[in-house]
């Protein structure tokens, strides 16, 4: 695998995920605390972000698919989405500032539509420069960088959000416009897209690896045939409930803190950051475990630790240092299932279609996280806070059985994968035993 142009293509999507981190922690306490709205509310307010995602990710990665330019086909999406979003970010800390909510949902709004024109094309350009087997690991190295600029926004929000009742946060917001706009040209002035592609297709051939190039695109004029449907819709419906659980703790972890252990300021970074280093160590021992025994069983195994730590934070009534196991707990279960759910939705895909998969994987995780902050806002106004963890624990459960009516999809063991003679072409994946026509070959 080619790290260098791996970690470089990343880029973008840490600096993306910069901002993501803050937005589940800063804008929940803006709302609560600034604008003073509810918890319901806010979590409809939460929501927008994956309201516009579930519109507009597919139809711009199909979009993407589709452009020719010198510059490539996703190129043209990530430096005009990146610019856009620059532009906006700041009308968001100068209204909570302000106490401006117009300035403060108008520059939320710019943000939201900029990212969601690019999110798609710069997440289908790793597969589109990687050739199937290494997916799941390029995929590690995408979600590292991704952690590290994670941990990087956390640390600057413990660092420079100081324990006040309505602190400056433009501070932070600062940063991440810097990291987003340094990311985007590091990457335009570092990887020419068209012939990393073209690299990729002869990679492809040295390992023996074929694209299909007449797999029909679900959705489409066409259907896949029906066991490979329903394995695609089993991933993507387990993608809607992980997110349905994690989402709902990611995005009300700073009020819960705040409210169930105590944690003011920007002190609950601390505690979230533990699973970010966490995770950011488990990426590349999870994407081997995932070439050993398979994708879906590794997704299995992440997803059965996250149940679990969900129980316990659940029965943890007050803060204890025993909140940091947990919370590592999770990290190495999101570790095992984000690597690996996304790759299995491309190995359905074509290189042709890469772009609109990726908008499939983005509508259904963005559903779930339109949903899901609404649902246990009212839950935690309405019920009780301490009920956020059960919610997780619930869907947590639920995420797993999906999983059963999948059987294409997984891994390529790197055995498969020995260089052949030029011509000579392997006839068809054995994915678990099964014979599929649409992966790679």
């Amino acid at each position: 695998m080619d790290y260098k142009r791996t970690i470089l293509v990343s880029l973008p999507f840490m600096a993306f995920m910069t901002f993501w981190s803050a937005y589940d922690g800063i804008i929940p306490l803006m709302l609560k605390n600034t604008f003073h709205i509810g918890d319901t509310v806010s979590g409809v307010v939460m929501a927008l972000d994956n309201i516009l995602a579930v519109l507009l990710l597919p139809i711009f990665g199909s979009l993407s698919d589709k452009t020719k330019s010198r510059y490539g086909r996703r190129m043209p999406y990530i430096l005009l989405g990146t610019l856009f979003a620059v532009l906006g970010m700041p009308l968001i800390p100068l209204g909570d500032y302000l106490y401006n909510f117009p300035m403060f949902i108008i520059g939320l709004g710019v943000v939201l539509l900029a990212l969601s024109s690019y999110r798609s094309a710069e997440v289908a350009l790793m597969p589109d420069v990687t050739p199937s087997p290494y997916r799941s690991k390029a995929d590690a190295l995408n979600s590292l960088s991704a952690t590290a600029g994670t941990m990087v926004i956390l640390a600057c929000i413990s660092l420079l959000v100081p324990a006040v009742k309505h602190p400056d946060y433009m501070a932070v917001f600062a940063v991440i416009m810097v990291l987003m706009t340094a990311s985007a040209l590091i990457l335009f002035f570092t990887v020419k897209e068209p012939e990393a592609v073209a690299r990729m297709q002869e990679e492809s051939r040295k390992l023996g690896v074929v694209y299909q190039e007449d797999t029909v695109s679900f959705g489409g004029k066409e259907t896949l045939p029906a066991d490979v449907k329903r394995s695609l819709l089993g991933v993507l419906a387990c993608v809607f409930f992980f997110f349905f659980a994690y989402n709902a703790t990611s995005s009300a972890l700073s009020k819960y803190a705040n409210v169930m252990w105590g944690m003011e300021g920007g002190s609950y970074a601390t505690l979230q950051l533990v699973p970010v280093i966490v995770t950011l160590f488990a990426y590349l021992p999870m994407a081997g475990l995932a070439v050993r025994i398979g994708r879906k069983k590794t997704v299995i195994t992440g997803g059965l630790l996250l149940i679990i730590a969900y129980g316990a934070l659940f029965f943890s009534g007050k803060f204890s240092p025993v909140l940091y196991v947990y919370m590592s707990m999770i990290g190495i279960g999101m570790a095992a299932v984000s690597i690996n759910v996304y790759p299995m939705i491309m190995e359905i895909s074509t290189p042709e279609t890469t772009g609109k998969y990726t908008g499939y994987y983005y509508t259904a995780s963005m559903t779930a996280q339109i949903i899901t902050p609404v649902l246990s806002g009212a839950v935690m106004e309405f019920i009780g806070y301490r009920y956020l963890f059960l919610y997780a624990f619930i869907f947590g459960v639920i995420t797993l059985i999906p999983l059963l009516f999948v059987h294409h999809g997984d891994v390529m063991k790197m055995e498969e994968t020995a260089p052949q003679p030029t011509g000579q072409m392997s006839g068809g994946l054995q994915e678990n035993g099964v014979s599929s026509s649409y992966s790679a070959s």
